[in-house]
């Protein structure tokens, strides 16, 4: 095994440097919301890894895959010939830097606030030579964010919920957080230091939103979903839970920092 991962690691390093001697690039990405991105840049014909997440566009579910965001596999890596490898918040950073180590380039992003969707765009748009494109996918992003900041403000409160049981949700303190902040929408959770925390039952009697925006449910349609979910409300607040707003987000694009965050901010702005 050892024999194998050596040999590997060698071949991986003479043909790293061959493409590059020849600017050939070879792309994995470790997350969908990279792999998207690779596509909006029209890139797919570089990409020769992503993981068993990225399912969008429909091309990206038959593209090599290396495993999971939070567990790629060093050697399905180096098999795909990969010289360059996208990388973000969740992917392990002792496998990033042994990738570093076999002369594999690595470029890493990590929104943090709203206003860096466009700048990690353009940033890995000039990095992968795809400067053109990357400015006109940045600027549609940019003039999205600007016209949701600008627009009357919904002072409504709201709850994200990730999942039930226990309930996840997100604060300001994020990309998506900030998101919603710009729009006047009320975060119930805030500013929590921890970026997705647990929410108890006893929070939310306290801080009853108006509006809970849920996800769908695997394998269930819209209104199958939606009446799941209700129930997992109700059993939270009772009778109480008719006062209360839910919407079904569509799925992936609001928790995606990608090109699709566009559509997310018209789902917020329609809120």
């Amino acid at each position: 095994m050892r024999i194998k991962l050596f040999l590997l690691i060698l071949f991986s390093f003479i043909f790293n440097q061959f493409s590059y001697a020849i600017n050939k690039q070879k792309i994995v990405t470790l997350a969908p919301n990279l792999t998207e991105i690779v596509f909006a840049l029209e890139l797919e014909d570089q990409l020769v890894g992503n993981t068993f997440l990225c399912d969008f566009p429909k091309q990206a579910q038959s593209v090599y895959k290396v495993g999971q965001y939070n567990d790629p596999s060093l050697e399905r890596i180096l098999i795909s010939g990969a010289n360059v490898v996208l990388a973000t918040e969740g992917n392990p950073v002792s496998k990033l830097n042994k990738l570093k180590s076999y002369g594999i380039k690595i470029i890493e992003v990590n929104p943090k606030i709203a206003d860096d969707l466009p700048k990690i765009i353009n940033n890995i748009a000039e990095s992968l030579g795809a400067k053109k494109k990357g400015i006109e996918l940045s600027r549609d992003i940019q003039k999205a964010i600007n016209s949701l900041e600008l627009r009357v403000k919904n002072k409504k409160s709201f709850l994200f919920v990730l999942q039930f049981n226990p309930i996840y949700s997100v604060s300001e303190e994020t990309w998506l957080g900030d998101l919603f902040l710009k729009s006047g929408l009320k975060n119930i959770v805030g500013k929590s230091v921890i970026k997705y925390p647990i929410i108890s039952t006893e929070f939310l009697l306290k801080n009853k939103p108006n509006i809970i925006l849920v996800g769908a449910i695997k394998g269930k349609n819209e209104k199958e979903s939606l009446a799941i979910q209700r129930e997992n409300i109700k059993k939270i607040f009772g009778k109480d839970s008719e006062k209360i707003e839910v919407v079904l987000v569509p799925k992936d694009v609001l928790v995606r920092p990608g090109p699709r965050i566009t559509e997310g901010i018209k789902f917020i702005e329609g809120l």
